[in-house]
């Protein structure tokens, strides 16, 4: 049994939650953002009618996976090939039966991001297709623009948004409990985002009976992330792989438990949302 804090927006966090609990294990979900879907908006609603006449779309996290193929009125068009970042959208994509789908592009790895996914040869200049880039409000807009630098004729479906959430009395109260126990009993922190580094940094500066977060064990899923926690304070982080089941591996594995940070941060990878 091990225990996990899971920072990663809602509602995907309790979902993780309540699975990592039914293999015997304690999650406590310590959201700093939850993901609202938007596909309803009259803009995303236009752009999913046509998504038949797009030769690939782009998924940026699992949530676009989600809100996109979940939105789409008449189902998902036979020609139109799916792109994601990594295994966290794959999974989503399998979840619905389109991880077969003869167009689908995913990076290798062990890097899950932008810069993989679009080193990827099918996706090199000249580029003439049209893309539908899928992302939240707000995101970052790199990818398209660089898809577009290449030739490709882009959109972007806005599918969700973000919003901000203070972190849940009685998730810091428990939080606060287990930094009260021996070393030996402690949590880890699994964190997804550099935004989700800084809050935790904030929430140990901010309390006295939260000051020894930083002493907890960090599992960063991607470089940057970790760099930020390191940033922060941070003194033991590990750089695992996006998804479920490399969070899974990284708590139940006997030799993650007694490795050096140095050893574990050679692993990387990454998926936001």
């Amino acid at each position: 049994m091990a225990r996990i804090v899971l920072t990663l927006p809602e509602p995907r966090a309790s979902a993780w939650a309540t699975a990592l609990r039914a293999l015997g294990h304690e999650a406590l979900v310590l959201s700093f953002v939850a993901l609202r879907p938007a596909s309803s908006e009259p803009s995303a609603a236009a752009l999913l009618a046509r998504a038949e006449g797009f030769d690939r779309v782009v998924l940026v996290s699992p949530t676009a996976v989600e809100v996109f193929a979940d939105s789409l009125p008449d189902g998902w068009p036979a020609g139109l090939a799916p792109a994601v970042v990594g295994p966290g959208s794959l999974a989503a994509l399998a979840a619905r039966g389109l991880d077969r789908h003869p167009g689908l592009l995913v990076p290798p790895g062990p890097e899950f991001d932008a810069d993989a996914l679009l080193a990827l040869p099918e996706l090199a200049a000249p580029l003439d297709a049209a893309i539908l880039v899928v992302r939240a409000q707000a995101g970052n807009p790199r990818l398209e623009r660089e898809l577009a630098a290449r030739g490709a004729r882009i959109e972007v479906l806005e599918a969700y948004r973000r919003e901000r959430l203070e972190a849940a009395p009685e998730a810091l109260a428990r939080l606060a409990g287990w930094l009260a126990e021996p070393a030996a009993a402690w949590p880890r922190l699994l964190v997804t985002t550099t935004d989700a580094a800084e809050r935790l940094a904030e929430l140990a500066d901010g309390s006295a009976r939260l000051a020894g977060l930083r002493a907890l064990d960090a599992l960063a899923i991607h470089p940057r992330i970790a760099a930020k926690l390191r940033e922060t304070g941070w003194r033991s982080v590990a750089t695992i792989g996006p998804g479920f089941d490399a969070c899974r591996a990284a708590i139940e594995s006997a030799d993650g438990a007694t490795e050096s940070p140095a050893a574990r941060a050679q692993r990387s990878g990454t998926e936001r949302d």
